[in-house]
């Protein structure tokens, strides 16, 4: 995934300002709606930049609240955000992967008590940093315009001016309806195609999609 820097966007949004440099205070501030805006549109979108596959093992589970013979603990991971599928191979490098049902129950990934793999793979998104500009120093370069353009917004709105506010909140939703287009294109290119050929004599063929 390629990145920008936290001092290059901090650089760009004082020179939005017309200012050298930002006060300590500032700064803070600017660190906390820039998290809250990365926070905001990590989930916005099946974005294919944060989109990554996890091999997970499968266990049983005896909880107060749920009891299962096959399921993955995903919540608190660090490795996986949000789930979009579930397969009992790696999609990307096995022709003869099948996707997995799955229900998704107080933290767990529960399969079918039926299912024997004891390692699945499971296509979700990264985990977001919990401290940008601290404790992390790099953003996905996809959301640089929006995160620009929301900080700027925020930082007007706390000062009073509502008028550019209103208007960098909306470049900031145009930035990343943007970015939304951009995604759809290449998830449509990055489908994942399982099943697909070509019958001998005149018949209606089937191919099956997972995006």
């Amino acid at each position: 995934m390629r990145t920008v820097s936290y001092t290059d966007l901090k650089n760009r949004f004082t020179s939005a300002l017309g200012v050298d440099s930002l006060l300590t205070s500032e700064e803070t501030a600017f660190k906390r709606s820039l998290n809250d805006r990365v926070r905001g549109a990590w989930t916005r979108a099946k974005w294919p930049d944060l989109i990554r596959i996890v091999a997970k093992t499968v266990a049983a589970v005896d909880l107060a609240t749920l009891k299962a013979d096959k399921a993955v603990q995903i919540d608190g991971a660090s490795d996986l955000f949000d789930v979009f599928a579930v397969w009992d191979k790696a999609p990307y490098e096995e022709k003869t992967a099948k996707q997995i049902p799955f229900a998704l129950i107080d933290g767990y990934l529960v399969l079918p008590p039926d299912n024997d793999d004891t390692t699945v793979y499971v296509v979700g998104t990264s985990v977001p940093a919990s401290d940008y500009g601290d404790g992390t120093t790099t953003l996905p370069a996809f959301l640089e315009r929006h995160l620009l353009a929301a900080s700027l917004a925020d930082w007007y709105r706390a000062d009073g001016q509502n008028e550019k506010a209103a208007l960098e909140e909306q470049r900031a939703e145009e930035y990343l309806l943007q970015e939304l287009d951009r995604a759809e294109r290449l998830s449509s290119q990055n489908s994942i195609v399982k099943g697909q050929y070509q019958a001998p004599w005149p018949t209606i063929s089937f191919t099956q999609k997972t995006v």
